[in-house]
């Protein structure tokens, strides 16, 4: 399993936001994208397990676990590629309930192991995530202190929640 260290937030104006991420990023080399995704999220005990179906023409069937009680948070993950979402979907479907759909819009910078995720979400806002992808924890947690601190962004506002849980959190109110 792959592992990442990550963080997210919620953004107020994601355009200054923007603007800081491409001055960070103008001296490295990076990559720059932007996708419609649509994650599926399945009813499985263990983990969790997500169709994510980009531009609509390619899915990532994702299975993740994680501890949900920190803000900083270290995600074990496999990934696998499929051109077939739509069939996929159907054999997950007769196997597993859905627990909830999630639509965003995310703009995604990579360089090195890093991934920064600007993300709107559909009846939830806009937020960033951070991904650190890791082999040596000290070394991520390095980058990830030095990404908050380049950000000024302020810990006690990270969000310890996946997007399904904050919008089924929101709606069950």
């Amino acid at each position: 399993m792959r592992k990442n260290y990550e963080i997210k937030i919620s953004v107020k104006d994601i355009k200054e936001l923007e603007k800081a991420v491409r001055k960070l990023l103008r001296s490295k080399k990076h990559k720059h994208f932007i996708e419609s995704q649509k994650d599926i999220y399945y009813n499985i005990d263990g983990g969790r397990l997500k169709l994510r179906i980009i531009n609509d023409e390619i899915g990532n069937l994702i299975y993740y676990n994680r501890n949900e009680h920190n803000k900083k948070r270290v995600s074990n993950y496999i990934i696998s590629a499929t051109k077939n979402f739509k069939e996929l979907d159907e054999i997950l479907r007769k196997l597993f309930d859905i627990f909830i759909i999630v639509d965003k819009r995310r703009e995604i910078y990579t360089y090195d192991n890093v991934r920064i995720h600007l993300d709107k979400v559909k009846k939830l806002g806009s937020f960033l995530e951070i991904e650190v992808i890791y082999d040596s924890f000290k070394d991520a947690k390095k980058t990830m202190n030095d990404l908050v601190n380049y950000f000024s962004l302020n810990e006690n506002e990270f969000i310890k929640d996946s997007y399904s849980d904050l919008f089924t959190n929101k709606y069950k109110k």
